[in-house]
């Protein structure tokens, strides 16, 4: 299916879908609740190998992002962030799917970066993040990108660990949302919308931390509001409340009507790795590249190379 070939009608993200952040005063109802939840669900992985990244990102270490994926329904069905997300991408439904715990270390700032998306047919399940990611900067994939709405709530008070968005594009001025950070959130459109983590905690811990983690470690509660970066059963940074940065993602997918939810929910649409093939070789072609289809879209080096050097992230953030 080339890309002229999928009806006006039934692209799920046309580019003005993009929603305007709105924020969430209170998230929870019962935040302690919330809050006992995240110390028994310890440890976690560092999101490198949550994410099973590899080298394919670029990174060779871990930095002290911590993450899971979490089931409990009452992190899925959130007034809250239902009732934003309405608001925010004018749907008239809101279908929750997706709640992940990020707990953070001290670290510098992160990159701008957009979320990863999912695609008609193309999920995390089905696709490694590297070639998700690089669909959605090289752009020839908008029109079955699904429309999802993202719920972000912190819980903060340390130093630095602002929320800074660009909700009018790359070129447009950032935003911030800053600590303290009790119970309050966002909900916005971090497929499309680049945002970032401030440097969080003291900074010769962001020294000390940065970029010097085994993938492989672990962050343990270890009682009394403090926690614990292990490797095994070495201690390698213990760290108190005021040094962990502790944020629920939400994620919905949003739909204007019936309509639009039966067209998401057509088959027929959805994208394989040979039409995503297809599409990138024949974007490539029109530059001057020729290249031989991969052996496998998921795994060849050479394509994954050649794929993110051709379409890199189009925003780095680095002069701003």
């Amino acid at each position: 299916m080339a890309v002229s070939a999928l009806a006006q009608s039934d692209r799920l993200r046309p580019a003005a879908m993009q929603s305007k952040p709105v924020i969430v005063d209170k998230v929870f109802s019962d935040p302690e609740a919330f809050l006992r939840l995240i110390r028994s669900e310890a440890p976690y992985e560092t999101q490198a190998q949550h994410d099973r990244m590899g080298d394919t990102m670029g990174w060779t270490a871990a930095f002290p992002w911590f993450k899971r994926r979490v089931t409990d329904p009452g992190l899925l069905e959130i007034p809250a962030f239902v009732q934003a997300s309405k608001q925010a991408f004018s749907a008239g439904i809101v279908r929750p799917f997706m709640a992940a715990i990020n707990v953070y270390g001290p670290m510098k700032s992160g990159p701008p970066h957009l979320d990863g998306p999912r695609y008609r047919g193309l999920t995390f399940e089905s696709a490694p993040i590297w070639l998700l990611m690089n669909m959605t900067y090289s752009g020839l994939f908008h029109d079955w990108a699904a429309p999802m709405a993202s719920g972000l709530a912190w819980f903060y008070d340390g130093e630095g660990g602002e929320f800074e968005y660009w909700p009018d594009g790359p070129e447009g001025m950032p935003a911030r949302i800053e600590p303290p950070l009790d119970n309050f959130g966002v909900v916005s459109d971090n497929e499309f919308m680049w945002h970032r983590v401030g440097p969080i905690g003291p900074a010769p811990l962001q020294e000390k931390l940065h970029f010097r983690l085994r993938p492989t470690d672990l962050l343990h509660f270890a009682g009394d509001d403090a926690w614990e970066i292990r490797d095994g059963d070495r201690i390698v940074q213990r760290l108190d409340r005021h040094e962990v940065r502790i944020s629920l993602l939400w994620k919905a997918f949003v739909f204007r009507d019936e309509t639009h939810l039966a067209s998401f929910e057509d088959a027929s649409l959805n994208l394989d790795l040979d039409q995503v093939v297809d599409i990138y070789r024949t974007d490539l072609s029109r530059r001057g590249i020729a290249i031989e289809g991969p052996g496998d879209p998921c795994t060849d080096e050479d394509w994954r190379k050649t794929l993110q050097a051709v379409y890199p992230p189009p925003f780095d953030g680095s002069s701003r």
